[in-house]
């Protein structure tokens, strides 16, 4: 026998050397595989059914129900300054005297509606004789679309909100998030549906929030707990949190939640790989199925194991982990809160939303009342607004407990909660200026602090400046950008994927520039001017999210979303010199300016000062300003002039 042989031999007795019979059963499996993928090429499992048609939703209706009678808000209001006046009052401090109605409309306007009062809403307000004008305003402004502007604003900085992330079109997202805001939507309800979302980009709204953190499970648990809970708890993904009172097997108990989740972000290039052929481009099959490919589904199998490297004696490494919720303190867990069933992996999350949204849960309206406190004073209760472990260690604990209470009685109604703040004394009493930032958790809250305008409120209150109130009006939906493709991929055979492709193909679904609004883009279809090249007249939370970098708003300081809250306010050289670009100054003094037109209107020097000074600021000039001003304009000074210097102000770019 040759050493070859012996050689083959051994090689066959093991296995890596077919034998005949087994070769043959190789090449009939081979056969039959192929059998069964070009079956499955040529037969749709299931009808596809009809294309969906190309444009938006009707919007719903606006709701303007107001949930507190005048008699009830007054009382609301009032009990919110008697907490606030114990926290002074045990500190030995006074609150800040009444602000001015002229800063005051400035101010609600900035946040309420998110932008600075036209002349003529400011003289309106201050016209007005009523004695619950300001009450009267607050209710009108929450009601706007102002309003839910603004409001939009905050949640896309707070939720980390991208209008698309590589192939990942969030348009129905964005959609889902602004028509909770149009119906007030209690937020209890919008927190449970973005955890328990099911379903692709192109047909469930929610499932963007987890869809922005695809294959980050831990990341996404720990962003959840930190944005709904304000719990820090990013450090107890790898080991015991040394500050705070979380353990790594507590954090993987919760994680556990959403064991079962499959929030996948498959690649539609493997798929236009597969598909493409004379009729269809890769790029047809690729924008045919992409949003189909981010989607949430729920398993039966908690799939959640502790990681290899474990190194705690409470759990084995790389042992499976069973859901279990915290209790904040020690004999708090009771209720229907804290009912899991554990048989059931496919309702761990709903379990989960459940729990963190529950009106018992002492965390949940704590973290959203001194998010939104925040966002009023300039300051929260408890700072940082990420760390909300131990309420007793907040600024003014019974202030914050007792937010968090009026925010449970109003059933999570954030507008309502908004309304009760804005009604305060607390809120319109004069500003009192930022403090130092070691001296930031004392603050007892005497008034608002003074603070510069997010770059939102700055872009939207130039655009006022230069079109007016009309602005408000000029509002856009991409949502159809994504439902048009929604069908049931995973259903579906490949053969069923060419013939939907082709579809959308022939019927124009495939066509269209991203770089230009269509008529299809805007609400009510409404035409929008441009203005800065390639800008269009949009207010922030209509413009893409967030805007390029060379734009005003990342120069200014909005967020890039990559982190929760990451927005500035900070100054800097480039914003002063983008203010003095050529661009805004055409847009504030040009002739179709509509401050210019204002200022036009009267050639009395005296008048076009009072014009000038009331559009950026609300108020009358001084008496010293006025005569400065004269002397400038005797000596040459243009009311256009005029106006570049006052836009240029710091008082300007301020909420007072």
């Amino acid at each position: 026998m040759t050493k070859r042989f012996t050689i083959f031999l051994l090689f066959l007795a093991i296995g890596l050397v077919p034998s005949s019979a087994a070769s043959k059963k190789k090449e009939a499996r081979k056969a039959r595989k192929a059998q069964m993928e070009a079956a499955k090429l040529q037969t749709p499992t299931k009808r596809m059914g009809p294309l969906p048609p190309i444009g938006n939703a009707p919007l719903p209706k606006v709701n303007t129900q107001l949930r507190l009678s005048t008699r009830k808000l007054a009382a609301a209001a009032a009990e919110v300054d008697r907490h606030v006046l114990a926290g002074l009052t045990k500190a030995k401090q006074e609150p800040n005297s009444p602000a001015s109605d002229e800063v005051f409309v400035r101010r609600i306007y900035l946040d309420a509606a998110g932008r600075i009062p036209t002349s003529e809403e400011a003289e309106q307000f201050l016209n007005d004789k009523r004695s619950d004008k300001r009450a009267r305003l607050i209710d009108e402004l929450l009601l706007s679309a102002g309003y839910r502007s603004h409001q939009f604003n905050w949640f896309a900085d707070m939720l980390r909100f991208k209008s698309g992330i590589k192939r990942a079109n969030f348009g129905l997202y964005q959609r889902w998030l602004k028509d909770g805001i149009l119906t007030n939507r209690g937020w209890e309800q919008t927190v449970f549906g973005l955890l328990t979302a099911e379903g692709s980009l192109a047909t469930t709204g929610a499932s963007g929030y987890l869809l922005r953190d695809t294959g980050m499970p831990l990341d996404s648990l720990s962003n959840t707990l930190t944005l709904f809970l304000g719990a820090n708890v990013s450090c107890a993904q790898c080991h015991d949190h040394p500050l705070a009172d979380w353990t790594q097997r507590e954090f993987y108990e919760m994680a556990a939640f959403f064991g079962a989740a499959d929030v996948s972000s498959r690649d539609p290039r493997k798929v236009g790989n597969k598909i493409k052929d004379q009729h269809l481009s890769k790029q047809d099959v690729i924008h045919a199925v992409a949003q189909n490919l981010y989607r949430v589904k729920t398993g039966d199998k908690n799939l959640l194991k502790f990681p290899e490297d474990y190194a705690y004696d409470d759990a084995k490494p790389g042992s499976k982990v069973d859901p279990k919720l915290v209790a904040w303190e020690e004999g708090e867990r009771k209720g229907d809160a804290y009912d899991v069933d554990l048989g059931r992996p496919k309702n761990y999350r709903d379990s989960f939303a459940k729990w963190m949204t529950h009106s018992e849960n002492p965390r949940f309206a704590a973290n959203i009342a001194n998010r939104l406190w925040q966002r009023m004073f300039g300051i929260a209760v408890k700072e940082p607004i990420e760390d909300l472990d131990d309420l007793d260690t907040a600024s003014n604990p019974g202030l914050l407990r007792h937010l968090a209470s009026v925010v449970v009685s109003q059933q999570f109604d954030l507008r309502e909660f908004q309304r009760i703040v804005f009604n305060t004394r607390a809120y319109q009493a004069v500003a009192s200026s930022t403090p130092a930032i070691g001296d930031i958790d004392d603050y007892l809250f005497p008034g608002p602090v003074l603070r510069r305008m997010t770059a939102e409120q700055a872009w939207d209150s130039i655009l006022t400046l230069g079109f007016g109130a009309v602005i408000d009006g000029y509002q856009t939906d991409f949502s159809h950008q994504t439902t048009r493709f929604a069908f049931d991929y995973d259903n579906s055979s490949e053969a069923a994927v060419r013939q939907r492709t082709m579809a959308l193909k022939q019927a124009g679904y495939l066509n269209g520039s991203k770089k230009r609004l269509g008529e299809n883009d805007l609400v009510d279809k409404r035409r929008v001017p441009q203005r800065f090249g390639r800008s269009y007249v949009l207010r922030a939370s209509e413009l893409p999210q967030p805007a390029r970098e060379d734009h005003f708003l990342r120069m200014f300081g909005q967020s890039s979303r990559d982190l929760a809250d990451d927005g500035s306010r900070e100054g800097n050289i480039p914003q002063t010199l983008m203010l003095m670009n050529g661009d805004f100054q055409t847009l504030l003094t040009g002739d179709d300016s509509r401050l210019m037109r204002e200022a036009s209107q009267t050639r009395n020097k005296n008048t076009v000062v009072e014009v000038l000074y009331q559009a950026f600021f609300s108020r009358a000039p001084t008496s010293s300003e006025t005569q400065t001003i004269k002397r400038a304009m005797a000596k040459g000074t243009t009311r256009e002039e005029l106006a570049w210097t006052l836009f240029n102000t710091p008082e300007f770019l301020f909420i007072q």
